[in-house]
């Protein structure tokens, strides 16, 4: 009879990528959440305005789909966005849509929030050199090229490393 190794997460959860994809996800993330918070923003909305931003004229479906999130939650992002002036709808490519654009504002806004994110990944990253920090990000963006490609994921120009 062959002898079982004994299973645990202490000697399985660190060997999993996945795994510690997720703790670092849940670490940056809440830091990103935390330092977003002064400006009364989440990473969502942030994200949701980069994609506007990149794709003017966009509609409310295809922001959805870019951010895995239902119709109600995007009119809910969008009426939020809009209500502080960053986002307006316009007339989109037919009379049942609406075009999505960033306003000045919004501009202005975006800003703002990258310089707080980019000063929260330096402190959530600062325990790698900026090579590591350069590798990382080398190497998060292979694993995901891929799902880039993928004929089901909308065009994002957002996800691509430069």
């Amino acid at each position: 009879m062959v002898a079982q190794k004994a299973v645990s997460g202490r000697n399985m959860l660190p060997r999993l990528v996945g795994f510690q994809l997720h703790l670092a996800t849940m670490r940056t993330g809440q830091a990103a959440r935390a330092a977003l918070a002064e400006m009364a923003t989440t990473p969502a909305k942030v994200t949701a305005m980069l994609y506007v931003l990149d794709h003017p004229g966009c509609d409310q479906t295809t922001l959805g789909r870019f951010l895995n999130i239902g119709r109600s939650a995007v009119m809910k992002l969008l009426n939020t966005m809009e209500s502080r002036g960053h986002v307006e709808r316009r007339e989109g490519r037919d009379l049942r849509s609406n075009g999505l654009h960033v306003t000045p504002a919004g501009e202005d806004f975006l800003a703002r929030a990258l310089d707080v994110l980019e000063r929260s990944d330096r402190e959530a990253t600062a325990a790698l050199t900026p090579a590591e920090q350069e590798q990382l990000l080398r190497l998060l963006h292979k694993l995901q090229a891929d799902h880039i490609r993928s004929p089901e994921t909308p065009d994002t120009g957002l996800l691509a490393y430069p």
